[in-house]
């Protein structure tokens, strides 16, 4: 399985999901970036981790690191593996004392709080990257080519699958190029 290193970029709350936030990932090489839908808690878990800020007491993600700590073991990395349903899978490679390698089912979100507080690497595989990846130029448009290359059909599609991935500003891009070939 192929797989590229990813980074949190961005964690925000969500416009299309009330209550929700958008998880920004970013493949390192291709500079693709993967959202991902995030709860209050996971979201709260990653931001309080990357501000630097040091609760009165562990949170869950802490807590599992702790343990982990304890049994003198250690996570290696993360695999977001795959998209079902607009849902990710991921896996955590935890390696034991004793050299055994355990990979464990996680939530992506679960996966990536660990992941930055042990400071390890995190990879999405390619057919995760393909299907959920989109890249964007230096004036934050989504690389694809001129809006003139598409049909209004395929500018439709676009303009769904950037909306699913809430990229407002390029969606209004698209929108517009849309109501010109329209009008």
């Amino acid at each position: 399985m192929n797989r590229y290193e990813a980074s949190v970029i961005a964690l925000a709350e969500s416009e299309s999901k009330k209550g929700y936030y958008v998880l920004i990932l970013e493949e390192i090489k291709s500079k693709k970036r993967i959202p991902i839908i995030v709860g209050n808690q996971e979201a709260q878990a990653i931001a309080i981790h990357l501000e630097r800020l040091q609760p009165a007491r562990p949170l869950t993600h802490d807590l599992f690191k702790n343990v982990i700590i304890k049994l003198n073991a250690s996570i290696k990395e993360v695999v977001i593996h795959s998209l079902e349903n607009d849902i990710f899978h991921s896996i955590i490679i935890l390696h034991t004392i004793d050299k055994n390698i355990l990979e464990i089912d996680a939530r992506a979100s679960d996966a990536i709080a660990l992941a930055i507080r042990f400071s390890c690497p995190i990879y999405v595989s390619e057919p995760v990257l393909e299907s959920a990846g989109y890249e964007i130029d230096e004036k934050g448009i989504e690389k694809k080519g001129s809006y003139a290359e598409y049909t209004l059909e395929e500018l439709e599609e676009l303009l769904d699958k950037i909306l699913k991935k809430e990229d407002y500003e390029s969606a209004a891009r698209v929108r517009d190029a849309i109501k010109r070939r329209t009008s």
